[in-house]
């Protein structure tokens, strides 16, 4: 396991708490910001880096289904 891999573990599972949190507080940037850091460290790491351009638009239509929604009252 290099230097790479626990780097990349660590980036995953500190954004899988910033992923859960942003769903807690209804934030959409924390669930933008913890997405593209889980969705990138996951795809380099299965080998799928042809995949680590469309994690920031996957993330990003994540926290648009995961935001507040506004009442109009």
């Amino acid at each position: 396991m290099n230097l790479l891999t626990v780097n990349f573990v660590i980036l995953s599972i500190a954004g899988l708490l910033l992923f859960i949190f942003g769903f807690q507080k209804k934030s959409q940037l924390s669930i933008l910001f913890g997405g593209v850091a889980v969705f990138t460290s996951i795809f380099y790491l299965i080998g799928w880096t042809f995949l680590v351009p469309f994690a920031p638009p996957i993330a990003l239509a994540i926290s648009f289904l995961g935001r507040k929604k506004e009442s109009s009252a």
